[in-house]
Parts: C-alpha cells; structure tokens; sequence
C-alpha cells in the first residue's frame, strides 16, 4: 500500500512539473512587464542565450551584474536583493538543500505575466538565467515547491 501511494504521489508531481513546464514555454521572452529574459541555462552548460545579434554568447549590451541567490531547504539566501534597472542581471542559483527547488519571478497582479527558470533544480544542481528589468520597482520571486516560506524580492533602482 505504501508504495502504491509513493508511485500516485510521484505522478501527480511529475504531472504538475510538466503543466508548469508548458505553461512557461508560453510565455517568457521580451514583453512589456519590464521584465526581459535571455534564457536559462543548466548545470552542464547547455544553454538557449542570444546575443543581441542573434548568435551565441548571450548579452552583447554594455554592462551586466552577476547575481547569486542560493536555494537552501526552504529559504534562499539572499532572499531580497537590489539590480539595477536596464542592465542585463546575470542569476546563478545553486541548490544547496536537499529537495528540488526553483525560481520563480513574479510580476505585478496586473500585468500578468510571470518567469521560472529551470522547473525543477535537485539537491546540488545549478541553474543560471539572465534578466534584464526595465521598469524600476519592487519584484517578488519564489520557489514554487515551498511557498509561503521560501519566498524573496527583488528590488529594481
């Protein structure tokens, strides 16, 4: 019996990672909730960045900032930083903890649109991305697997 309901467990999350999955290959890309994505990228490298020119490489801009914000079991550390507005926003995110954790920025309610990076980070993987926010203000992130406590912000200057 318990393995039985070990196995439904697992499917209904495995379920739940392919929906979030779908749904974020629908959205993301440039839009206009001052917020514009370049990509993520996995632990082994493998990555889906353009330059400004269309070829790999990423940001070709002027000027970035490189962020860390390390998921722990239930926390990230920092859990609320400061970037700059209109500068490419380089985030690298180890998972520290044990559990699967991910990254997920909000937008405001009212524009409706939303980023996550990599679905599912396991316990010593990395994922990067690379944000550019063009709106100044305040940006809430969280991890999808452990709200309300793994939560943070981002504010915009």
């Amino acid at each position: 019996m318990k393995g039985s309901f070990f196995v439904r467990v697992l499917v209904v999350v495995a379920a739940v990672g392919l929906l979030a999955s779908l749904a974020g290959a629908c959205g993301g890309g440039d839009s206009d909730d001052g917020i514009k994505i370049k990509g993520t990228e996995t632990a082994n490298g493998s990555d889906d960045k353009k330059d400004d020119d269309g070829k790999d490489g990423g940001d070709s801009s002027a000027g970035s900032t490189e962020l860390t914000i390390t998921m722990q079991d239930n926390f990230f550390e920092p859990k609320d930083v400061t970037v700059p507005v209109n500068k490419t926003v380089k985030i690298t995110l180890p998972n520290k903890g044990s559990a699967i954790h991910n990254m997920h920025i909000l937008s405001k309610p009212t524009e409706g649109k939303d980023f996550t990076g990599k679905t599912t980070v396991n316990g010593g993987e990395t994922d990067r991305m690379e944000v550019k926010f063009t709106k100044k203000g305040v940006v809430k992130f969280q991890c999808d697997y452990h709200v309300p406590d793994m939560v943070g912000t981002i504010t915009v200057k």
